[in-house]
């Protein structure tokens, strides 16, 4: 389980970054156009990649144990 939490923990980091990062320049994007729909889009990648994380590691899931054998 010590890999897949690892990966699990870098997943959660680096998607909360990105939806941090995202979210505070969605405040500037103008409804409508590309660059909007794009921020959007993205917004809801980092959701679903946050979400993956944060449920991998409270469920303990170890998708990852065949690769890494302890």
């Amino acid at each position: 389980m010590h890999a897949s939490k690892g990966i699990f923990r870098a997943l959660l980091a680096v998607g909360l970054t990105l939806l941090v990062l995202t979210a505070g320049l969605f405040v500037l994007q103008e409804p409508g156009t590309a660059g909007y729909v794009v921020s959007i889009l993205s917004l809801v990648v980092q959701v679903l990649l946050v979400a993956l994380g944060a449920a991998g590691l409270y469920f303990e899931w170890d998708p990852f144990a065949t690769f890494f054998e302890e």
